[in-house]
């Protein structure tokens, strides 16, 4: 790509982001999270090419929340280590970066599988009760917010770690809430959600619990306004008619 194109700016996303899939695959996952990461990295360096690096908020250890970019870092579990390692080594190597701490990442499209649309998916196909974790908290993150932020990172070669996620500070049942809570009354009434811990949900590798994180820094350098998860909500609810076709 590099003798192809002339590239200026890179963003590195290449990743197995699945901790589960990671620690079933701790090899496949370190060549390819670690070790070929680090030699990408070499060769944009080389370059003396400004690049983005996605890390994950998964590298906090989540037993307080609220990190700031400052916070002692202490994955508990292997997709959290493999991604601070590579942090570790950015820095090493080069000045000429940012690295984004990426929050638990949601769309606004009915077909994304992520956090909305998999919920109201769930509700298209008639099931009415719900075990929600409330004690796996987050910041909820846009991803129209996260493009706004790669461009504004892009075009000024902002430089330093971040913290990129959403302003709310949600936990997973907190999240569900606000989804119910844009639907009619009569919709409302059929759902019904039970608070249950993360724990009793089956997991290979650990998961921190409260990785909720400090993004003053991120809108101090970009001044953007992050979209509230229940607009989104909204949004997908009334564009898609769901209330429609739950009722039915």
């Amino acid at each position: 790509i590099f003798k192809k194109y002339l590239v200026n700016k890179v963003v590195l996303l290449s990743a197995i982001t699945d901790p589960d899939k990671c620690y079933k695959n701790k090899n496949y996952s370190n060549m390819v999270n670690v070790i070929k990461t680090k030699r990408l990295i070499d060769i944009i360096v080389k370059k003396k090419i400004y690049f983005i690096f996605f890390s994950s908020q998964y590298i906090f250890c989540g037993k307080k929340g609220n990190y700031n970019e400052n916070s002692d870092v202490k994955p508990n579990n292997l997709y959290g280590l493999q991604k601070y390692l590579i942090e570790k080594y950015i820095r090493k190597k080069t000045k000429n970066f940012a690295i984004f701490r990426v929050a638990h990442t949601y769309g606004d499209k009915l077909n994304d599988q992520t956090l909305i649309s998999n919920f109201i998916s769930d509700l298209i196909k008639g099931k009415r009760n719900f075990q929600i974790a409330y004690d796996q908290k987050f910041n909820p993150l846009y991803f129209k917010d996260l493009k706004k932020v790669l461009n504004k990172f892009l075009n000024k070669e902002i430089k330093g770690v971040y913290n990129v996620g959403g302003s709310q500070k949600l936990s997973r049942y907190a999240c569900i809430k606000k989804i119910i809570e844009q639907f009619n009354v009569k919709n409302r009434e059929k759902i019904v959600l039970n608070k249950t811990k993360f724990s009793n949900f089956k997991t290979i590798d650990e998961r921190p619990l409260d990785v909720t994180m400090n993004i003053n820094k991120l809108i101090r350098t970009t001044k953007i306004k992050m979209k509230k998860f229940e607009n989104v909500a909204n949004k997908i609810i009334l564009e898609n008619n769901i209330n429609e076709k739950i009722l039915e």
